[in-house]
Formats: C-alpha cells, sequence, structure tokens
C-alpha cells in the first residue's frame, strides 16, 4: 500500500508540470448528451448543439456518404458529445451553454489513422512574464480566443464518422449513412498537433517567428504573441499596433474573436487595479472547493477526495503557491484516504475560506532583477515505523519560488528522486533542480533582449541570483572539488556550474528566517508563515 501510494504521488508531480492541463480535469460542468438532456435546462444544450452542427456544415468539414461508399478494411469511428456549462469565474454564474462534437480518439488505431500526438502548450512562467513586461514597461495587452480552432484545420487522414446521436438526415436512415471528415475533428489523438501546426504556417505567412525556447512564444517587429492550444494574448507598443496584427491574422483565414484586455485565461481571472497592480484571482474554484468539502464536524472520507485535491493541485499552481506544501501532503493518498486525511483537507478548506479573497499580486519593481530562493528538508517525513514499508519517509523535499521584478513568475515543492545522504546532498539537488527552472526563462529572457524587448537585465547578458542557505551546498556549487562526502553525487546536478563559471548565475548566502521559499517545504509558525506569504503572494 505505502509503495502504491509513493507511486501515485510521484505521477501527481510528473502531472504537475503541466498545471494548466488540470483546469480541464477538474471542471464539473462537463457531461455527455444523454446527460445533457436531463438536466432541467435541456432545451439550452439542445440550442448549442445545433450551433454547433451549423457551424461544421457552413465551413464545410464534413461530406455526408453512404456507409457502401467507406473503403473496405477502414474503421467507421463513433463520435461523442461533450457538453458543458461555461461559467463566470468571479460569481459562478452560468455565462455560456457550450457543445463540441468530438471523434472518439480511443477507437483510433496507431499507424492506420494516427501518428504523432504532441502539441506544445504555452507555460505559466511565459505567461507571467508577459504580464510583468506589460505592466513593468507599460505596454498593452490584447487576449483572442480561436474559434471552433481544431476544425480550421484540415484533416491529416482519411477518416469516417458514425452521425451524432440526436441528429437526423433527410437522405434516409442515419444507419445508413456515415461522415467523411475533412476538417480536424476534436477527439482525434493528433488533433491538437495538427491545429498547431497549422497555426503556426500561418502565423509564419505573416512574419511571426517562433521561440527557439518556448515553442508557443512568437515574435514579430515589435509584438509577442503566446498561445495555449486556442487561447492567445499579444503584448506591443500601444493598441492600434495589436488591432493591425489582429486585422491580419483574420485576413490570414484565421477565425478569431478580439477579447480586449486580458480578463480570463486559462480559467484565472486577471485584474488590472487603478495603482497598476497585476491581480490572478479564483474565487469561483474557491467556492467550488469549499462547497465540496464537509464540515469539520461531519469529518469522513464519503467527499470526492480525489477531486478536492486535483482542484487544489491546480489552484497551487495558478496562483495560490502558501497552500502548495499542505496540498501535496494529502495528495499522496487520493488512492485511498482516511479519515486524518480527510480532517486534513479540511483544515486547508477552513484556511481558504478565511482567505479566499487573496490573490497574486504583482507589483513589478524594477530595481530587483531575475532572483531564485531554493531550499530543502532533509529527510523531512522520514518515520522509524513506516520507513521500511514506505521509501518516500526517507526522500528530502526540494523547493524553490523564482521572482522577476520580484513578481514570482514560477514555485515548485517536490519530492527527490533520489535518497540523499545529508543535508548539503539535499541542498544541492534542490539548487539544482531549480536552474533546470531558471535556465531556459533566463534563454527566454536573453531571446526577448536579443529581439529589442526591453528586460531587466546587467549588461551584456541576464543573469540571475539564486539564494541558498546551507553552506554545505554553496561550496560545492562555487567550488567543482572532488571531495569524499560528495562525490557520489550525480553528473546530472552538475549541469549549471558552467553558468556559475561564466557570471551568468551567482550563488548567494541567505539567512534560514529570510529563505521565502521555507514556506513550500514544511510547516511554519504563523508569523513566519505570514511574512513569508507576503513574497509568495504579494499580499
Amino acid at each position: 500500500m505505502y509503495i502504491r501510494e509513493h507511486e501515485t504521488h510521484l505521477s501527481l508531480q510528473e502531472r504537475m508540470r503541466h498545471p494548466i492541463a488540470f483546469h480541464a480535469e477538474m471542471m464539473g460542468d462537463i457531461m455527455y448528451f444523454h446527460q445533457a438532456m436531463q438536466q432541467s435546462d435541456a432545451g439550452e444544450f439542445v440550442k448549442a448543439v445545433i450551433k454547433e452542427i451549423n457551424g461544421h456544415i457552413e465551413h464545410k468539414r464534413w461530406k455526408l456518404i453512404k456507409r457502401a461508399e467507406v473503403p473496405e478494411d477502414v474503421d467507421v469511428i463513433p463520435s461523442v458529445w461533450a457538453m458543458r456549462c461555461k461559467r463566470d469565474l468571479t460569481t459562478n454564474e452560468i455565462l455560456k451553454y457550450k457543445s463540441r462534437l468530438n471523434l472518439h480518439g480511443g477507437k483510433q488505431v496507431y499507424g492506420m489513422n494516427y501518428f504523432e500526438t504532441y502539441a506544445p502548450v504555452v507555460t505559466w512562467f511565459a505567461i507571467r512574464i508577459i504580464i510583468v513586461m506589460a505592466t513593468l514597461f507599460t505596454l498593452s495587452l490584447r487576449q483572442i480566443d480561436f474559434v471552433q480552432a481544431y476544425p480550421q484545420a484540415p484533416i491529416e487522414t482519411d477518416m469516417y464518422m458514425e452521425l451524432p446521436k440526436g441528429i437526423e438526415t433527410r437522405h434516409g436512415s442515419s444507419k445508413d449513412h456515415v461522415l467523411m471528415l475533412l476538417s480536424n475533428l476534436y477527439g482525434q489523438k493528433q488533433a491538437g498537433r495538427v491545429w498547431n501546426s497549422y497555426l503556426v504556417e500561418k502565423l509564419r505567412s505573416i512574419g511571426f517567428q517562433p521561440s527557439l525556447i518556448d515553442e508557443c512564444v512568437f515574435f514579430r517587429d515589435d509584438v509577442i504573441f503566446i498561445v495555449y492550444v486556442d487561447d492567445g494574448i499579444f503584448l506591443g507598443p500601444n493598441d492600434q499596433s495589436l488591432t493591425n496584427v489582429i486585422r491580419e491574422i483574420s485576413e490570414a483565414g484565421l477565425d478569431i474573436e478580439d477579447q480586449g484586455h486580458p480578463a480570463d485565461y486559462v480559467g484565472v481571472t486577471i485584474t488590472k487595479h487603478s495603482n497598476g497592480c497585476i491581480e490572478f484571482t479564483q474565487r469561483a474554484l474557491i467556492d467550488a472547493i469549499i462547497n465540496d468539502s464537509p464540515r469539520f464536524d461531519e469529518c469522513n472520507v464519503n467527499f470526492n477526495y480525489r477531486s478536492v485535491t486535483g482542484k487544489l493541485n491546480y489552484l497551487t499552481q495558478t496562483f495560490r503557491s502558501d497552500i502548495l506544501f499542505a496540498t501535496h501532503q494529502v495528495a499522496k493518498y487520493s488512492s485511498d484516504p482516511r479519515k486524518e486525511h480527510g480532517e486534513a483537507i479540511i483544515y486547508i478548506v477552513r484556511y481558504l475560506k478565511k482567505t479566499r479573497h487573496l490573490g497574486l499580486k504583482f507589483r513589478p519593481n524594477e530595481s530587483k532583477g531575475f532572483e531564485c530562493y531554493c531550499d530543502s528538508d532533509f529527510a523531512g517525513n522520514w518515520n522509524k515505523d513506516f520507513a521500511q514499508h514506505d521509501p518516500s519517509t526517507a526522500k528530502s523535499r526540494s523547493r524553490w519560488v523564482i521572482f522577476y521584478a520580484r513578481c514570482p513568475i514560477i514555485w515548485a515543492s517536490k519530492l527527490q528522486s533520489q535518497v540523499a545522504l545529508s543535508t548539503t546532498e539535499a541542498e544541492y539537488i534542490a539548487m539544482s533542480m531549480a536552474l533546470r527552472d531558471v535556465i531556459p526563462i533566463m534563454e527566454l529572457m536573453s531571446e526577448f533582449r536579443e529581439r529589442n524587448f526591453k528586460v531587466i537585465c546587467t549588461q551584456p547578458q541576464v543573469y540571475c541570483k539564486v539564494f541558498e542557505d546551507n553552506s554545505g551546498a554553496l561550496e560545492l556549487a562555487r567550488l567543482p572539488k572532488l571531495r569524499p562526502r560528495t562525490k557520489h553525487i550525480n553528473i546530472c546536478y552538475h549541469h549549471f556550474r558552467e553558468h556559475i563559471r561564466l557570471g551568468l548565475i551567482k550563488i548567494l548566502p541567505i539567512s534560514t528566517d529570510d529563505q521565502i521559499a521555507d514556506a513550500l517545504t514544511k510547516p511554519l509558525s504563523q508569523n513566519t508563515f505570514c511574512r513569508h506569504r507576503k513574497y509568495l503572494c504579494g499580499a
């Protein structure tokens, strides 16, 4: 049981590398067709179905043919409806009823009707850096949405789909007809990759060039464009230049909707205050977590423990890093929660209820550059009673938070993949893991600078200050000397030494009291926690 829980926790950490994807997992309003038809507002879903079908017909995204015309040995793949309510992120009220027609990708066969499936998405640190730059240098932001994005791209291979539920044809029995797809319909295993390739081709045709560091960041003259599947954000010198770019994209054959200044991006509410501060909030998600959890006097594990944990995980990765450590502790037991684990979740929920007004606030400070605070908790969960059965108790926890202009842009708290034999080794591994995030961000910022965008840096390179509170780890990083107690450390953890030698990364000492990353790795006193939270959340 302990080994299974440990493997579940490591799997969770891997999924957390792509936190935006958690938004899709925690949506509670997604339903199948038959479920939507049983709702009191089924009529609204029927209207959404009609709108979806008419949109596909208008753009000629399929051709109705007789089943007998389908080539031999070619499967006709079922269709699936995905119905959901789009809600206001502040009030949780229903804004729109949406239906999406999908091909059943689970019925596809590798090598016959799909091959490669990978499609990149923009990282959260790129999103946050773009918003910090806009605030810091008074640049304009504009959000767009690609309408029915995937089907805008042509189909990659010949595919045939059953008629969707609820749809009839005037040309005879629906069972005798199928749809020959002409466009890249949702649900295909390769749909994301096909759409991304099509989008990149269109962007290149009007002069945009993809970043060498992040495949979903694009440059053209004085404009930056980032995209997450079908949601994009532009950064430019003024609104007029962005309006011209958006018009060019529309003229290139892409169906887009201009949504103005970013206010709701990938499930997060973005608010610009009159004092220039940018705030990220998800009050509707916090309310959903509160409603899904029992009261303390009703504590039991009959509530959906895994669902609440998934929502907490998404919350921690978008803007509430102050509950990251606590959430990871309860997430380890998602496969087999007990009463004590349910009580732990309720304590987290009670804290969220009292602090639901808190968000992630950006108040950029140009005097502060690129900084990383990293730390570790050496074998912090070790327990002699369980050590024989649970290997994770002997592992240390790494945590780090990276700031740009004193705004947190990325943070993490993870179990180390191997057992450290000393505090020095645990701290050094944490530093190495943190710098795996730092170096790509430094390279992206250098690319911004090379393309004449303003960034905070020292000439001639972007550099980063790394704060560490362990003297042994500091010495090991600065002086690559072979030592008896550290010579066994794997070479993969020494990857950043060349950056130190070139002066691109500076390793600096910091007192434990000032180590902001402490809040991500272990329980702290209330005063210390609140002091660190001010830097982590800006409040």
